[in-house]
Formats: structure tokens, C-alpha cells, sequence
């Protein structure tokens, strides 16, 4: 099986009756078909004159990426003892071998990265250079040609090429084709059997990267196929719960379904490497009862092989309580009378019955633009064991504005709140009670800005 697991987690394990959380989705697969055995692998690369700029960077990224799949794939160990091994052959008008055949991943990019491009194009000096490389080697033996121009020095390939074929290499040929009066028929000459398997064309230098991956799977053993394709999946929520949104998933795209349902289409997974796709979505409680309950009603799962895994339903506990507010404090009036700058009040008698404790909350606000002052709300409440959510403080702070030239995390520190014990809640008489379930909530808001909505009103 290509898809190797499924998975469904929730953000949280309680919520408020109208509370809110995340449900993320994911999914793992990997490549199909199984790894090669050693092999020997001449990477001949064109350095010609018309590969300067973009192509040759784009061209040295692929090939690196080329490089460490196939040693990883090939059983390279660290000391290059063992495995497959890689050598590096560039030519524009002649041929250089800038590494011979090794597993050294470090000193193969190293290589790739010093190159430069100038000269002409000599494609047999290329080809002689590279069979040098594979001869007397006695593993399967693999020849990677790129290059993105006709010959313009030296003698015509296609003999050099087919000399190699017989004495069992393989070739492979990557162009980048319509540039210089290249064209896929003249690769199709020089390549190994069928020519559909062995020539990979591009127009774009751009996408030179997403081919050499591809070719480094169809040498490494995973014949170039995803581990799962055209994966769809639908997940259909509780009645309970609606959807609110999602995250846009970093593989494949996402739908909302209407309140209750999301589906999710995945193109392609595990193309060259394991890998797991995720998605993210938020969902609220809107049911009236509390207790136990499964997020989701359903999930639907399809993919081209026809596989059919399984996704976990986990619960969440919905708490029905309410909030109710503490009854207020004993208080006494005072009048400051005009003009009189201090005033005295006797606040009476003040019994401390309890120990207290005292909670302090730090958080980050993220992303505060500069200019603009903040305001921030601190909400604290306690969960009770009857299941009742009781207040117990509320704070607001004014943040000055930073001038700064960017965005930037202000972090805030050092809201205390003081939480005595109540002998008729948590069941004891003096002293600290045993545990206390408290919550914190955050609000913040910018509350400056520049926008003036009716413009400037003339004055008569």
C-alpha cells in the first residue's frame, strides 16, 4: 500500500458549550516500487556558453538534488565504502572530469557549485568523458547527459553514444529544449531503449529542479510513479458542530462543503520521497447539551489504487455549565469635593478569611504594526466540579506604540491576579485547596489608526 497512515487529531480535549477547536487531518504515503541496488552513475552536464544566468542555477540546484537522492536511495554509507557512487563530467568545448565516481555527497555539490559556463558545445568530448568515467566498473552502469544546444565543436555523438549502449550503460538524456535549435528528436538518438523512458525534455529552465527529482526516482528504483495520486477525501462534522474555515493546505486544495463538510484533493503524494499532507480546520459546538461527543459524522477516503484506510474519530467533552459573575465586594461611596486635590476613606474592616494564590500571565501579541497602540483584555475563570465556569478576574492594559519600521512580537509579562480560595466551592476551610482548573483568555486590539472615512468636513 502506497498510504502508509491516516490520521485525525483535535486541538482541544474540553470546550465550552459554544467553544471552539481545531481538527487537523492527516495523511502519509510513500514512494511506489522498491529501491536499486548499486550503481555507478556518470553525470554529464553541459557548461556551454548559453546555459549563463538562470539556467546554469537552476540546472546546479536540480542536479545537487539528483546527487543526494540517488546516494540516499542507493545505500551510500557515510565513509563511502559502500553503495551507489556518482561522478561529475561537464564539457562545453571539451570535456573536464571535475570528481570521479564516488559516494561523497559533500565534495559532488561542491563540484556543481563551482561551475561556470563559456565556450562552445562538444556533446562527444561530453559522452567519451562520461563512458571514461563508468569503464571497468562492474555495477549497473548509468550515463545522465544534460545539455540545451545542438553540437557546434567536435564529432557527431550518436556512435560515441551507441558504443556505450552496447557495452551495457544506460543513458539517459536531459534537455532543455527550444532554445538553442536543440530538439527531442536528436536526444531520442543518443538514449537507451525505449526513448519515452529515457528522455525527459523541458522548455523551462525553471522547472530543470522538479526533473531531476523525477529522473533521480526513475534511476533510484521508484519508476518516476507517486506513492498515491488523485486522493479525495471528505469529512462530514457532527451535527453539533459547524465549520468555520480552514487553513489552504500546503499539498492539494480544500472546499467547504456547506457548514457541516470539507472536502480535500491531494494531486499527488510521495512523488520521490515519503511525505505527509495536512489539513487544518476549525469547527464550533452549537448543540445544546453537553458531555462526550464525536467531532466528526463520517469520512470518505478515495485514491487512484483504490485504497481504502481508516481515520480515527476522536471525542471532545462539551461542558454545559454557564458563567456566572461572583457576587461584588462590600463598597464604600466617596465624594471629592471641587478643587480638593486628596481625600481620605476608611475602608473598614477587611477580614483575610483564606489563603489566596496568585496567577501571573504572560503572553505575546504577534505581528503589532508600529504607530498604533494596543489594548489588551486579560479574562480569568475557574471550572468548578459542579461543571459551572465562575469568574474570577478581568484585567484590560493599554501597550504604548513602538516605532519601529516593521511589524514585530511584543511580549507582555507580569499580569497578576490574586485568587483566594472559596471554602464552599473547593470543600476546605483554610489553606490551599487541592487543584483549581482555571482558564485564561486573551483580547487584543489596535486601537489607533489613520483612516478617515468622511475625508475633511469644510467648515462654514
Amino acid at each position: 500500500m502506497a498510504i502508509t497512515n491516516t490520521d485525525k487529531t483535535l486541538s482541544e480535549t474540553r470546550i465550552s458549550r459554544d467553544g471552539t477547536l481545531e481538527v487537523t487531518l492527516s495523511v502519509t504515503a510513500q514512494p511506489g516500487g522498491t529501491a536499486c541496488g548499486d550503481m555507478d552513475v556518470a553525470l554529464v552536464l553541459d557548461r556551454s556558453g548559453s546555459m549563463a544566468g538562470s539556467p546554469l542555477e537552476h540546472l546546479k540546484a536540480g542536479a545537487k538534488d539528483f546527487i543526494d537522492l540517488v546516494l540516499a536511495r542507493g545505500g551510500a554509507k557515510d565513509d563511502g565504502s559502500d553503495g551507489s557512487r556518482v561522478g561529475i563530467v561537464s564539457f562545453a568545448g571539451t570535456a573536464t572530469t571535475d570528481v570521479p565516481l564516488t559516494s561523497d555527497s559533500a565534495a559532488l555539490r561542491r563540484a556543481v557549485d563551482a561551475l561556470t559556463a563559456q565556450g562552445s558545445t562538444n556533446h562527444a568530448d561530453g559522452f567519451t568523458a562520461g563512458g571514461a568515467l563508468l569503464n571497468g566498473s562492474t555495477r549497473k552502469k548509468v550515463l545522465v547527459i544534460f545539455t540545451d544546444g545542438e553540437t557546434t565543436v567536435g564529432a557527431d555523438p550518436t556512435a560515441i553514444a551507441e558504443k556505450l549502449r552496447r557495452h551495457g550503460v544506460e543513458i539517459y538524456c536531459v534537455g532543455l529544449v527550444g532554445r538553442t535549435g536543440l530538439d527531442k528528436a536528436t536526444l531520442c538518438r543518443w538514449a537507451s531503449e525505449p526513448a519515452d523512458d529515457h528522455v525527459i525534455t523541458t522548455p523551462n529552465a525553471e522547472e530543470l529542479e522538479t526533473v531531476f527529482r523525477r529522473l533521480a526516482g526513475v534511476i533510484a528504483g521508484t519508476s518516476g510513479a507517486p506513492g498515491a495520486s488523485d486522493i479525495r477525501i471528505r469529512d462530514t462534522v457532527h451535527s453539533d458542530f459547524r465549520i468555520l474555515g480552514f487553513t489552504p493546505p500546503a499539498l492539494g486544495t480544500a472546499a467547504l462543503d456547506g457548514a457541516q463538510a470539507i472536502s480535500w484533493h491531494i494531486p499527488t503524494l510521495a512523488a520521490s520521497a515519503p511525505e505527509t499532507a495536512a489539513l487544518t480546520f476549525q469547527v464550533q459546538h452549537t448543540g445544546q447539551t453537553g458531555g462526550a461527543k464525536q467531532v466528526n459524522r463520517s469520512i470518505e477516503f478515495s485514491n487512484a489504487a483504490g485504497e481504502t484506510p481508516t481515520f480515527p474519530s476522536p471525542s471532545v467533552t462539551v461542558e454545559s455549565g454557564t458563567v456566572i459573575s461572583p457576587d461584588s465586594p462590600h463598597t464604600v461611596d466617596v465624594y471629592a469635593a471641587p478643587c480638593q486635590d486628596s481625600v481620605f476613606c476608611d475602608a473598614g474592616d477587611v477580614v483575610l478569611a483564606h489563603q489566596g494564590r496568585i496567577l501571573q500571565v504572560d503572553f505575546t501579541l504577534r505581528n503589532v504594526c508600529p504607530h498604533s497602540r494596543t489594548c489588551a483584555a486579560v479574562i480569568v475563570t475557574e471550572l468548578m466540579p459542579s461543571g459551572v465556569e465562575e469568574s474570577r478576574g478581568f484585567k484590560t492594559l493599554v501597550l504604548p506604540a513602538h516605532d519601529g519600521d516593521t511589524c514585530r512580537d511584543i511580549h507582555v509579562m507580569c499580569v497578576s491576579f490574586v485568587l483566594p480560595n472559596d471554602p464552599n466551592n473547593c470543600g476546605c476551610e483554610r489553606g490551599s485547596c487541592g487543584g483549581r482548573r482555571l482558564r485564561v483568555r486573551v483580547l487584543a486590539n489596535s486601537m489607533d489608526s489613520t483612516w478617515n472615512g468622511c475625508g475633511t468636513i469644510p467648515i462654514a
